[in-house]
């Protein structure tokens, strides 16, 4: 019998209980994903987040994964001119 691996962002859903899911406008993220990117990449251990892109019900949305609310919080502070998926701004 063959083993079926759980896809990545499977076991992301399992491993990060805390999210904040961002809302893509039409044209992308552009120069703020590279910013978020950048803010993790500096900020946070590679083992303590994820990022992935999610559906949406009215649009593209980009779900990044935490371990824990303090590092959800701090990502969310840093960008302000993000909107949740929901469509409400990120400021804190």
């Amino acid at each position: 019998m063959s083993q079926h691996s759980i896809r990545q962002a499977k076991r992301d859903d399992l491993a990060f209980p805390v999210r904040v899911k961002i809302r893509v406008p039409d044209g992308g993220l552009g120069k703020l994903l590279d910013g978020m990117t950048d803010w993790l990449r500096a900020n946070v251990s590679a083992a303590e987040y994820a990022c992935h892109g999610a559906p949406g019900l009215a649009c593209s949305t980009a779900a990044f994964y935490f371990r824990n609310i303090e590092i959800a919080h701090a990502f969310v502070s840093a960008f302000p001119a993000a909107e949740l998926a929901d469509g409400i701004s990120l400021r804190v």
